[in-house]
């Protein structure tokens, strides 16, 4: 049970109550919990609980007949007219009302049943009457073992009947002492039983649940690790973007369901420049601010999808229907890319910006081949890209490089005009 306790204490809120008190109730989150799992079987239980109950009730009827003649109409007003459809009503109301709701409603049920019986015996001045008291010790083991009152309930239904016994006993007339307190005693001891086997099988029940609880957050737990580790394996560690493994998986099932797709290779341009000029911290802080303007973007394009490829390589994989979307998509990661403005004072060409080379490769709807061919072919035509001058794209034969137009002012110049060229 400390076991349990412990990985349970470990997993909910418990608002610093222990998962089961004294009157072995759960800590409200866990009993929720409960309810929400247990609930309608419980209801069920309930009602049938009752049903038979309320039928063997009514049957003492017959017995009336025989020990209380003088009391015989009243006995039957009492059980037919007013017990019996209080009970019905109750079975109508158990699952409408809230759980908690339902256990008092069966205990003030249980609680005016069993005051018939007591006030018969009471009242009747049969020589047989006395009889009826063999009634009480069966109300009781209703209540606590057939119904299953929780044990908090269980023990205001026996004390509310002991304290009426013992007033009827007391104020019977015509009762002995001895007899009284004969009465008494085995009322007493039937009362102490029904209160002992009921607080064995709450608390039963009770670490039952809370051992199967424990199991279940165990097994969640190892879930939610086994989820954790699948993640971590799949995420770049410093730009949290997928890493390769993910891309080729990605890449493999896209092409197996032949969907028209562009793979585009992205190189930071002079990034290592820009490593040995600012140092590696900014080098990084500079890859997690462009892996999340790539990110952004792929969130603007229908299934996109943005990796770390390796390095200061990034990929960038789409579903485009065209090469013409294709090459639209590629413009814009460009100049996203540009408008960034992330200063690079070590590039040699001057442009005095980071800025990106990608090289596309576009696979048309039902294309075959393996994801490698893809990467290979946008790899390819990235390498040409960087060799034409950087800052632009390439996509299969169309090329995009940059143009500088006369009278550009200074900010033109750093964000250089690109136009499509047939190669």
């Amino acid at each position: 049970m400390a076991g349990a306790r412990n990985i349970i204490e470990g997993s909910v809120d418990l608002g610093g109550r222990p998962p089961l008190d004294r009157w072995l109730r759960f800590a409200a989150p866990l009993q929720e919990r409960y309810d929400a799992e247990n609930g309608a079987r419980r209801a069920t239980e309930l009602q049938s609980a009752i049903l038979v109950g309320l039928a063997i009730y009514n049957i003492y009827n017959f017995t009336s007949i025989v020990l209380l003649a003088d009391l015989l109409g009243f006995s039957i007003i009492l059980r037919l007219g007013i017990i019996t459809p209080l009970s019905l009503g109750l079975v109508w109301l158990i699952g409408r009302t809230r759980p908690g709701w339902t256990e008092w409603l069966v205990t003030a049920g249980i609680i005016n049943s069993f005051m018939v019986p007591i006030y018969l015996f009471w009242a009747t001045q049969e020589p047989l009457g006395l009889l009826t008291f063999g009634e009480l010790p069966l109300t009781i083991i209703f209540g606590c073992v057939l119904l299953g009152l929780r044990f908090l309930n269980a023990v205001i239904f026996i004390g509310t009947a002991l304290a009426a016994t013992f007033l009827a006993l007391a104020t019977k007339d015509g009762l002995e002492i001895t007899l009284g307190l004969i009465f008494a005693m085995q009322f007493a001891t039937a009362c102490a039983f029904g209160l002992v086997a009921n607080y064995r099988m709450e608390k039963r029940r009770c670490l039952d649940y809370l051992s199967k609880l424990a199991i279940t957050i165990q097994a969640e737990n190892a879930r939610a690790t086994v989820r954790e580790f699948e993640a971590l394996s799949h995420t770049d560690e410093l730009t949290q973007l997928p890493n390769r493994r993910l891309l080729m998986a990605r890449l493999e099932e896209m092409l197996a369901e032949g969907r028209p797709m562009a793979v585009m290779m992205i190189d930071i341009d002079y990034f290592k420049f820009y490593n040995d000029a600012l140092g590696h911290p900014a080098g990084d802080a500079c890859l997690k601010t462009l892996a999340h303007i790539l990110a952004r973007v792929a969130v603007e394009h229908e299934d996109a999808f943005c990796a770390r490829f390796g390095g200061e390589e990034f990929t960038f994989v789409c579903q485009c229907s065209s090469e013409v979307e294709a090459a639209r998509t590629a413009r814009s990661l460009v100049h996203a890319i540009a408008a960034a403005d992330i200063d690079h004072p070590a590039r040699p060409d001057g442009l005095g910006i980071v800025s990106a080379s990608i090289g596309v490769a576009h696979a048309a709807h039902g294309t075959t081949g393996s994801f490698g061919d893809l990467l290979a072919a946008a790899d390819n035509a990235l390498y040409r890209v960087k060799r034409g001058g950087r800052n632009g794209y390439l996509l299969n034969s169309m090329e995009m490089a940059p143009r500088r137009q006369a009278g550009d002012d200074t900010r033109a110049k750093r964000f250089p005009a690109a136009a499509l060229q047939m190669a």
